[in-house]
């Protein structure tokens, strides 16, 4: 019942428009409407806090509020599933050569002129960076970014390519160097270039070096 309650809502919430932000009407009201249990309401909502979508307010003013959701929510409850699976980190890389060399090219082909110049701005900071973890957090910014402009063609290809970088930010510093991370910053403004051009085969084979690349820098069975 609570499972069906959470797809329900958050149907509702898609069709009505709703942004992050926005309050859901009182518990009460939704419990009534649907012809349920207070109960049963009340957990199909903390079905959907869990996995990010809304977040519980206490108080007088308080109630399900709609928070924004990320790629990075959806990693998270993907991480449950791949460490039941027994999947490794390395075999997640794996999957990442396959996807994002489509992803790049479909984000040559779709990109606006607002995705270029945050891409253009990242690549920029990215080189300036000196700092290892601000290397490694640009490097995975500018995945996103790719993702996002790909995600103008196919949401379902940018969620989950942008997820497998969100569970990269636990192993941000295993098999990396300021050295390598400075040579990822000039490949990914090679990157750049390709897509300025829309040159989608250049961009897929930039982007295949650099998933390939980071095989080579990954140790080969760390369990998520």
């Amino acid at each position: 019942m609570a499972e069906q309650l959470a797809q329900e809502i958050v149907a509702e919430i898609s069709s009505s428009g709703m942004k992050p932000g926005d309050r859901l009407q009182p518990e009460v009201l939704m419990a009534e409407q649907r012809g349920v249990s207070r109960a049963s309401l009340r957990e199909a909502l903390r079905i959907l806090e869990i996995h990010g979508l809304l977040t519980i307010r206490t108080g007088p003013n308080g109630g399900p509020v709609l928070t924004e959701l990320t790629a990075r929510d959806f990693a998270r409850m993907a991480t449950l599933h791949f460490n039941a699976a027994g999947v490794t980190f390395r075999e997640l890389l794996d999957a990442r050569v396959v996807l994002e060399p489509r992803m790049a090219e479909l984000a040559a082909v779709k990109h606006t002129s607002e995705q270029l110049l945050a891409l253009r701005s990242n690549v920029r900071e990215h080189r300036r960076a000196t700092d290892l973890e601000d290397l490694v957090r640009y490097a995975h910014y500018f995945h996103e970014l790719v993702a996002d402009m790909a995600g103008t063609n196919n949401r379902a290809l940018s969620l989950m390519t942008a997820s497998i970088h969100g569970i990269f930010d636990v192993y941000l510093h295993r098999g990396r160097s300021v050295e390598a991370m400075l040579h990822t910053a000039e490949v990914h403004g090679e990157f750049s270039d390709a897509i300025e051009e829309r040159n989608a085969k250049r961009a897929a084979e930039l982007m295949d070096t650099i998933c390939k690349r980071a095989l080579t820098l990954s140790p080969e069975r760390i369990r998520l």
